[in-house]
This record gives structure tokens, C-alpha cells and sequence, in this order.
């Protein structure tokens, strides 16, 4: 617990009661934790004190509870529990990737507390890309000769989906070739980066989600073996292909972004 003390009208001081949230949107799959961990100990290195959780997904916390008994706010709820407990200031870091439609639910859901303010999410400003890129190139394993790295995001048709499209760009200019970005619900979608990998004469490939946890989307959509996956439609035209299961709440330099962010509100 933090206690800030905070200059009065008449000169002197009161402490602040003070809370730090990190907010996500969750997982079922153990394997996955480590990710949302990994972000969640960054920012108590940062801010020097123990950190709320918050789960923003319906499905995952009534999945947790139901199988493992663990009951994980959302965050409306959590920021309520915090204020009826006497918390003056509740700072809230958001492990969204993109500020599309979820970060928008929780600025909503913050907004209706004036104690609570929200972080940025993890691709914002430039020096966020730069970090991105250099962080995921520097956490795989050295790629073979024409190895492409084709990366899957979330997306989204909310506008802040343009993201993917400027990270792919970013892993350009900063000098990494043959780097794709696609996503499972926006665009660009496997469909448009495969002619892509066959005019260069690529058959070599290696998928990595570009999530925070490598769970539900990275072993089915990404890496499982029906037929649908983007492993087993690549592999049903000739390529070769090798996953990369870590979640980008596993790499170091990118959970220490995320806290970073806790210094911009």
C-alpha cells in the first residue's frame, strides 16, 4: 500500500491512500499466466508496492472460478471494492496491445470513478514500436536461411486496428526483412500476406503470436492442427513451419514498457 502526501489549500499536507490495477483481459490456459505475471511484477518493480488485478473478459473469469475457484474481478467491480476501502487514488495500467474497443470499455468503466486514472496501452506513441520490434527480434530463436517471422495480432474492426499495419512497417525500417504482421479478426489477414511469403520464394516460416498471452488464439487459430489454423494452411502449401509460443508479456523489455507507461498519465 502507497500513502503520497499531497499539499492542502491551507498549507499543509494529507496523505493519499493509493492503488495500482493492471488490468487484463485474461486467461483459462496455465501455460499463459506467466505473460499477464510477468507485466504485473514489472510494474511493482516500478511503483514499489503489491498491484490489483483485474480481468476484463466474462467468459475467463467465470471459466476460472467455476474450474480452479479463483475469483477475478472485472474492473468496474474492482475499482469499486477500492474506493469503498478508502482508496484516494487507484493508477490503472491497461495490457491491451492497441487502444481499440476493450481500452475504450475500460477508460468508460474509469471514468465513472474520478480516483482512477488509466495508462497508456502497449503500441502508442513511436518509442512503443521501436521497443516492440527490437524486443520480439531479440526473444526468438535465430532464423534459418529465408526464415520469415510471420507474427498474428488480435485485431479488431475498430480504426485503432491500423496498428498492425504500421508495426509491420516498423520491423521494416528498422532493418528486419521479411517480417509479416497479420491478425485473426482485422486485417491484414493470413489470406493477404501469403502471396506476400510466395513471391519472394519463401517456405520457410516462423509463427509468434503478437499478444499479450500466448493462450486460446496462439495454440488453435495460430498453431493448432485444424485444418483452419495458419500452421496447417501454410503447411497444406509446402511450407515449413515452427511456432513460437510466448506470449509478449514474456519478454522482459516489453513488460518493462508496459510499466513504463505507468510515468506518462
Amino acid at each position: 500500500m502507497l500513502f503520497t502526501a499531497v499539499s492542502s489549500e491551507n498549507g499543509g499536507y494529507f496523505f493519499m491512500k493509493h492503488a495500482v490495477v493492471v488490468v487484463s483481459f485474461g486467461t483459462t490456459f496455465p501455460q499463459a499466466m506467466p505473460a499477464i505475471e510477468g507485466i504485473e511484477q514489472a510494474v511493482e518493480r516500478r511503483c514499489g508496492q503489491k498491484v490489483f488485478r483485474a480481468f476484463t473478459s466474462k467468459i475467463v473469469r467465470k471459466r476460472l472460478k467455476e474450474r480452479n475457484g479463483i475469483d477475478i474481478p472485472d474492473p468496474h467491480t474492482l475499482f469499486a471494492q477500492l474506493t469503498a476501502q478508502g482508496y484516494d487514488a487507484i493508477t490503472c495500467l491497461s495490457t491491451h496491445v492497441i487502444p481499440g474497443v476493450e481500452y475504450e470499455m475500460l477508460l468508460a468503466d474509469a471514468a465513472q470513478f474520478p480516483c482512477v486514472r488509466v495508462a497508456k496501452p502497449l503500441l502508442w506513441s513511436e518509442s512503443d514500436y521501436d521497443t516492440c520490434v527490437h524486443a520480439v527480434m531479440q526473444s526468438i530463436p535465430p532464423r534459418r536461411d529465408s526464415e520469415a517471422l510471420v507474427l498474428m495480432g488480435h485485431g479488431t474492426d475498430h480504426f485503432a486496428n491500423a496498428a498492425y499495419c504500421q508495426l509491420e512497417r516498423k520491423f521494416r525500417t528498422e532493418g528486419y526483412a521479411n517480417v509479416h504482421v497479420g491478425t485473426v479478426e482485422g486485417y491484414p489477414t493470413l489470406e493477404s500476406i501469403i502471396p506476400q511469403l510466395q513471391a519472394n520464394g519463401t517456405n520457410k516460416i516462423m509463427l509468434m503470436p503478437f499478444m499479450i498471452v500466448a493462450g486460446d488464439h496462439a495454440r488453435n487459430d495460430l498453431s493448432g492442427d485444424d485444418a483452419d489454423s495458419w500452421k496447417s494452411q501454410l503447411e497444406a502449401l509446402g511450407m515449413q513451419t515452427r511456432t513460437v509460443l510466448k506470449g509478449l508479456g514474456e519478454i522482459p523489455a516489453i513488460a518493462d514498457k508496459f510499466a513504463g507507461h505507468l510515468e506518462t498519465i
